[in-house]
């Protein structure tokens, strides 16, 4: 099982990854071919499609929940199936609801974009609206699939096929393009790719776990009790929207499109930082849903989630940090001196977010116990106050205000919720804090003041990247690896020295 998570957790991180240097490649590549205007087309209805996104509610999340429970309950495949059985109905009826809604917005696309597209650029983006609905509904299908891999504890799953997928677009539409110069063809290739794998999803899942995946073993029981959660994971989705938006909405109007350009290469930053510290976090679902139902609870259960959190912040540290020590050559060297300001705005971003993720795995608690929703109250509340406040002060001091807004909102929310995790889960917060920071935080602060002090003294942005990043990593690897290891993370190491290093 632990080998399987590890596993999971380094394809996770290699889909990230691979996902970041090939939306980069395409990016530019695309752009090149297709010229502003076609591939502006593609991408204005992109966005306008995503907000289906938020029709999902988490199907996928409840699945691998559901599961894991009836698994650790030692439930027999009777039960499974009609937990899998109401999921799939949910899925179903949502899918038909997106479908519905996505009709609604087709005939809607001519009056939104009468003014800033001509007659062929509103058909052509019609025509790719239908596509990128049947990538979408695919989409939806395969995350609802994957929660059954995740389940019956394959870690690796979701990430192979994400990897699969990402480097089969990237080959097919880097000729497609190339053949055809059509942004349609982005839209025709995703749809295909995502209809693929949802089918092979299908049968992989019965075929590889004996499940059945139909609607005939619907269980209303198992749908109101699965409901708050579908609620919690939708209101989540909203607030991530607004706080991803917001800034740049606000921006947009107050300052131009200047500031939203410097602003959105921080949020970039910000959500790399995001994505990789969010990965562990799920593949934890299995172990909590067992230690849990075990009887686990209060200081034991706290105890239990340490570890989990720990390599949170071994990662998300590093990524803060780190991007603390040598952002500002990173920016200089991609985007411009002259978007230097675009450091700060992802420093303020990341800070109080590091401290919010850092025992993210709580959510697994909250999930287990059906409690997601209450999160997500306090989430749409301090959402809520992020977008007054990032109104008045962008308003008073400008682009900063945006950085700022959401740094005091999500600020606001970690103390909340962290409150909420004591109070109402038991958990023992000084003590998860405190044990998941100790060793690894002094470290990663000493190297990152070292680092960015190198990189200041160097005048030529390229040395002074490489020369501070080594500082970085020098400065808290070794301080990590030689005092800040648990005693956990000892045994660990020590059974790597043992394979790699003794016949």
């Amino acid at each position: 099982m632990i080998k399987g998570r590890a596993r999971g957790l380094i394809l996770s991180y290699t889909n990230t990854f691979v996902s970041m240097l090939c939306g980069l490649f395409l990016s530019s590549y695309l752009l090149r071919l297709l010229g502003d205007t076609e591939y502006g087309v593609y991408q204005t209805v992109s966005s306008f499609a995503n907000y289906l996104v938020l029709l999902e509610f988490g199907t996928g999340t409840v699945m691998a929940r559901n599961i894991s429970a009836c698994r650790a309950k030692g439930c027999g495949k009777e039960e499974i199936d009609k937990n899998i059985s109401t999921i799939w109905t949910i899925t179903n009826v949502f899918s038909f609801v997106i479908l519905l809604v996505s009709c609604v917005f087709y005939t809607t696309i001519d009056l939104i974009y009468r003014n800033s597209m001509t007659a062929q650029e509103l058909a052509t983006g019609k025509q790719m609206f239908v596509f990128i609905v049947v990538f979408l509904i695919a989409s939806f299908y395969s995350h609802t699939i994957n929660g059954i891999a995740l389940a019956h504890e394959n870690y690796a799953y979701s990430s192979t096929v994400s990897i699969i997928r990402i480097l089969s677009r990237t080959l097919f539409l880097a000729a497609l393009v190339f053949l055809f110069k059509k942004a349609i063809v982005i839209a025709i290739v995703d749809a295909a790719l995502n209809s693929v794998l949802a089918v092979f999803g299908y049968f992989y899942s019965i075929h590889k776990y004996g499940v059945k995946i139909n609607m005939r073993s619907f269980d209303y029981a198992i749908l109101k009790a699965a409901f708050p959660m579908c609620v919690a994971i939708f209101l989540q989705a909203i607030v991530n929207q607004a706080n991803n938006t917001v800034g740049k909405f606000v921006l947009g109007i107050v300052e131009g499109p200047e500031s939203v350009a410097v602003f959105s290469v921080a949020l970039y930053v910000f959500s790399m930082f995001s994505s990789l510290t969010t990965i562990p976090i799920s593949l934890y679902m299995p172990q909590v849903t067992r230690d849990i139902l075990a009887g686990c609870s209060g200081l034991e259960l706290t105890k239990k989630l340490v570890q989990p959190c720990r390599l949170i912040v071994i990662v998300g540290g590093s990524l803060l940090f780190g991007f603390f020590a040598i952002g500002r050559q990173f920016v200089s060297i991609l985007y411009g001196e002259e978007r230097m300001i675009a450091w700060q705005l992802a420093i303020i971003l990341m800070v109080p977010m590091f401290f919010n993720m850092a025992n993210a795995v709580v959510i697994n608690v909250l999930d287990v116990r059906n409690k997601r929703l209450v999160r997500s109250c306090i989430m749409m509340v301090t959402t809520a106050i992020n977008v007054a406040i990032t109104i008045v002060l962008i308003q008073r001091v400008g682009i900063v205000g945006a950085s700022w807004g959401t740094a005091v909102a999500t600020l606001l929310q970690t103390i909340v919720l962290n409150i909420y995790y004591a109070k109402a889960m038991k958990l023992k917060i000084p003590y998860m804090f405190l044990s998941i920071f100790r060793g690894i935080l002094p470290f990663q602060l000493m190297g990152g003041i070292l680092g960015y002090l190198v990189g200041r003294a160097i005048e030529n942005p390229y040395i002074a990247f490489l020369l501070g990043g080594i500082t970085f990593c020098v400065v808290f690897f070794l301080g990590f690896l030689l005092f800040g290891k648990s005693e956990e993370e000892k045994a660990m190491f020590g059974k790597i020295k043992k394979k790699f290093f003794e016949k």
